[in-house]
């Protein structure tokens, strides 16, 4: 008798895992270990990028996020949804600022792919799911209003002199590429995927916790006039009422 072939699959959840696992705690604790050394710091080398870091850390950090959150939860399409929102933030900011692949924002969109090839049941986070959320989506379109300015804005600085050490560390578009990403994950969760109701708390505190880095660290380099900071907090704060509001209608309704 001929003998058929059978995929591993043990072997590609294995690699699901760990390409998942590494993925997220190299983005989110490089972003953190910045965070940290610029604050403790009293070297002006580090100090001058607090807010960067900071605010960097509150966008950027999702793609890690939510790629750890994808391999606990591969059924969660609200993750994946997130994590495609991340790429095209990653793609964006780093195409406005002219280093895509200088910066290493090439590696959001080839790591999100990886982990789709890679994921048990990849054809299963394809499928959109039948209950949006309008009140979400509007709400997040609004938001990405001057989520947008502000991107532009920060990215056209990438394009400065080449002294600058913002512009060596690519700082301007990442700054860019964090306000698209939060942006996006809001967006993304307004699609109300398996998993949602985590994907609008950790996109409500990703926004606040860039407009207090903004409140905090004003005056620095790439943050926002404190109105806008104001109102990245008040943002975050409604996304989640709002989303709060949009579950337990979905509870009450069965």
């Amino acid at each position: 008798m001929g003998s058929t072939y059978t995929p591993d699959v043990s072997r590609g959840r294995l690699a699901f895992r760990i390409v998942g696992w590494v993925f997220g705690m190299l983005t989110i604790g490089y972003s953190l270990f910045l965070v940290v050394l610029s604050i403790v710091s009293s070297d002006p080398s580090n100090t001058i990028h607090r807010f960067h870091f900071l605010g960097g850390l509150a966008g950027g950090g999702l793609i890690g996020v939510f790629s750890i959150v994808l391999v606990v939860r591969p059924g969660w399409t609200s993750a994946f949804h997130v994590l495609v929102a991340q790429a095209i933030a990653w793609t964006i900011g780093g195409l406005m600022g002219g280093d895509f692949l200088t910066g290493f924002y090439v590696s959001g969109p080839i790591g999100v792919i990886v982990l789709l090839l890679l994921h048990p049941d990849p054809r299963s986070l394809l499928r959109l799911p039948g209950h949006p959320s309008i009140a979400l989506m509007i709400y997040a379109v609004i938001a990405t209003m001057p989520a947008w300015i502000y991107a532009v804005t920060e990215a056209e600085l990438q394009h400065g002199p080449a002294a600058d050490p913002h512009v060596q560390m690519h700082h301007w578009s990442g700054v860019a590429v964090a306000a698209l990403s939060i942006a996006g994950a809001g967006i993304a969760t307004s699609l109300r995927g398996l998993g949602w109701e985590f994907a609008s708390a950790a996109t409500s505190i990703s926004a606040i916790l860039f407009g207090v880095a903004g409140l905090v660290f004003a005056g620095y380099a790439g943050a926002p006039p404190s109105g806008w900071s104001w109102l990245a907090v008040a943002a975050g704060i409604g996304f989640w009422l709002l989303a709060r509001v949009e579950a337990g209608r979905e509870a009450s309704t069965g």
